[in-house]
């Protein structure tokens, strides 16, 4: 077949469903060094569907708090800035990926689901692997395979191609997309990235998710870390199987980037791992009823 060009993608990526010009706002705002909470809080009353998705995330069971949270400003004071910042680019996912991809075999919702299931595991790993923000290695989970919802219409006029692939010449899903479609879902999910002007971490790891040990040198130790976090949620997730694709079975762990960032997953680290993880799943599915707006 002949391969997709860089203009058809940057065409596909043009044409994505606009994301809430609040929640892009907010995001740019938490960059800045000088924002404080109320300005926070002005900006997110304005659109009264983001202010009620805010409130829905922070009382769901993910968060944990102790009394109901019923105001923005409450919510803003509480949350922090870090944590804030996940929560909106939780919604700003949602509007991106909760939708069937049928050329990955995955129906509505469930490309939502792994998104948010990678980054709650993320989240928990970088904590136990002492990440300064675990919330970084959160947002990463849950961007990571952006790039899906544009290439999943080449890679689904393809399959067969790409799995004889994986299967005659041993190479990982990914590496069988670029040769097959002439780009993969980490490289369109860049573009996409960059289209949405996320900051250069998230850039860094929608890109390199799948192969860290091709990150550039010039990335600091700690983001490198970041992205080792969530290259093995992402294989975790596949390997307990949340809301999996065609591509799930076909994920490649590389142990030896993981050792290079600090992440020694010898021994039962993989074992123990897997069973806190399990132990996280009705958290996720709080998340997944939170957003769609299910009150238990």
């Amino acid at each position: 077949m002949s391969k997709v060009t860089l203009q058809e993608i940057i065409r596909k990526v043009d044409r994505l469903p606009e994301l809430p010009q609040v929640a892009i706002r907010v995001s740019r705002l938490l960059e800045e060094e000088n924002t404080n909470a109320e300005m926070l809080s002005q900006i997110i009353r304005v659109d009264t569907s983001f202010t009620t998705q805010v409130l829905r995330l922070c009382n769901s069971a993910a968060y944990g708090f102790a009394r109901r949270i019923s105001t923005v400003k409450e919510a803003v004071a509480i949350l922090g800035f870090s944590t804030l910042k996940s929560m909106v680019y939780t919604i700003m996912a949602k509007v991106a990926l909760d939708r069937a991809v049928p050329g990955y075999g995955l129906e509505e919702g469930d490309l939502w689901y792994n998104a948010l299931t990678c980054a709650v595991y993320a989240k928990h790993i970088g904590q136990r692997e002492r990440l300064p923000d675990p919330e970084k290695a959160f947002t990463g989970g849950l961007l990571r395979d952006i790039g899906k919802i544009v290439l999943g219409e080449y890679v689904g006029a393809n399959y067969k191609e790409i799995e004889q692939l994986t299967i005659q010449q041993r190479v990982d899903f990914l590496e069988a997309e670029e040769r097959v479609i002439g780009f993969n879902h980490s490289l369109v999910g860049t573009r996409i990235a960059e289209k949405w002007n996320l900051p250069p971490l998230l850039v860094n790891i929608i890109q390199y998710h799948h192969k860290p040990l091709k990150l550039p040198p010039t990335i600091s130790p700690i983001d490198a870390k970041i992205v080792g976090v969530v290259h093995l949620a992402d294989a975790l997730s596949h390997m307990i199987g949340q809301g999996n694709g065609s591509d799930g079975l076909m994920y490649c762990l590389d142990v030896e980037a993981l050792a290079k960032v600090g992440i020694d997953v010898k021994g039962n680290y993989l074992e123990r791992m897997i069973g806190e993880l399990i132990e996280l799943n009705p958290i996720i599915r709080d998340l997944v009823d939170s957003m769609s707006g299910k009150d238990k």
